[in-house]
């Protein structure tokens, strides 16, 4: 359908979802929705340059542009070469010096932040996002547990100070997603038959490229204080710049970042939260998907302790994300009262201990870091690109 007002092109799965949006705040509103046709024209053109290629040679070339080996780079088709040249400098309102409070704030608070990430992974996956990833299978079967990961991965190296610049892991892991998107947005788009961009909008648009950047940044910091996190000004501000820039490297729009403004950001997740339609069944698989992979991610064997851990998710989720949005995802009916202030006094608890006994806290964030470096180790990362969107059809990656 079509807004004269805007003059914007509205797929109309988002129609009464964008006239609610739009009476609150007509202006970011049709912002984010003119985002929901767009798709990422540079990557997409990389990756289709990229298509004769078999899966060794793909990996071959997008790594020498990945280690900017200027040899080797030279065999690359012109548009994977055009992709890497616009992103190969910085922008300009980047500054790695202030991203640095930030990676201290995450590495101070690793126990609040991994579970508000899991968090806002599951308020990404309620909007309509889902529907692209559920198609590929790669949530919900057995490669799912390879998906968490990545995405664990991905977290955990950008906010590592250095990670982001050009030589960094953060930076080519960053890089590799917007790839891997581009990658699944082709496949999708070659079944016209189960995904009609007038209904739909465009596969893993920008739109939703800028929701997943709210959530990962302003929101995800939100989560993360209610948990118990204490950030000050600074380490919020430097959080929203590490996120800025990798999202900047995911293909968000400039115009949906707000240069990094934490309240700015916020309204864009409750705005867009208006536009997306209400979650769907593709939402729920993955979003159950998810909650059940967590005992496998944390290698639990016995079915108590697996049990445990689910009912414990379960019941931190809907405390966080509400009883509308968890009774969406179907998630069961659990008690909540009081467990945020709990988990916060648990928290001020663990904290004045660390004070008293620095030898013991020390150990206890190494162990920590440990377990999450374990939940994100993958022995064989590739730059390989799926050659086929089903995960049981596709060859590993």
């Amino acid at each position: 359908m079509k807004t004269a007002q805007m003059n914007i092109s509205v797929p109309s799965i988002y129609a009464d979802g964008y006239d609610k949006a739009r009476r609150t705040d007509p202006g970011l509103a049709a912002n984010y929705m003119k985002y929901t046709t767009v798709d990422d024209p540079v990557a997409d053109a990389a990756v289709a340059a990229l298509a004769p290629f078999d899966q060794a040679r793909v990996h071959h070339l997008i790594q020498a542009g990945m280690d900017a080996d200027a040899p080797a780079f030279r065999e690359a088709p012109q548009p994977l070469q055009d992709f890497f040249d616009e992103i190969e400098t910085p922008p300009a309102w980047f500054d790695p010096e202030a991203t640095y409070a930030g990676c201290r704030a995450f590495h101070q608070y690793s126990d609040l932040f991994i579970p508000a990430f899991f968090i806002v992974t599951l308020q990404n996956a309620a909007a309509l996002i889902s529907k692209a990833f559920h198609m590929t299978g790669r949530v919900t079967t057995e490669h799912g547990l390879r998906r968490i990961r990545q995405n664990t991965r991905h977290f955990i190296e950008i906010m590592l100070p250095g990670s982001l610049s050009r030589e960094g892991e953060g930076w080519k892991l960053s890089v590799r997603i917007r790839l891997v998107h581009a990658q699944v947005r082709r496949q999708i788009r070659a079944l016209a038959d189960e995904w009609d961009e007038s209904v739909y909008g465009a596969p893993l648009s920008s739109a939703h490229m800028a929701l997943a950047s709210a959530n990962f940044s302003a929101t995800m910091l939100r989560q993360a204080m209610k948990l118990g996190a204490e950030l000050d000004a600074e380490a919020r501000a430097g959080f929203m710049q590490t996120w800025r820039y990798a999202s900047w490297l995911i293909g968000s729009p400039e115009e949906l970042l707000f240069e990094g403004d934490e309240e700015k950001t916020v309204e864009l997740y409750r705005v867009a939260n208006v536009c997306e339609p209400p979650p769907g069944e593709e939402a729920v698989v993955i979003a159950n998907s998810l909650v059940n992979a967590l005992p496998d991610i944390a290698g639990l064997d016995k079915a108590t302790a697996r049990r445990a851990m689910t009912i414990h998710v379960q019941r931190v989720s809907r405390a966080l994300l509400g009883d509308e949005l968890a009774d969406q995802l179907r998630f069961p009916r659990r008690f909540t009262g009081g467990l945020l202030r709990w988990l916060r006094w648990k928290r001020r608890i663990h904290q004045a201990a660390q004070a008293q006994f620095p030898r013991l806290a020390q150990k206890w964030r190494g162990e920590h870091f440990s377990f999450l470096l374990d939940a994100s180790v993958l022995d064989d990362l590739s730059y390989r690109l799926p050659d086929q969107l089903r995960a049981d059809l596709a060859k590993p990656w």
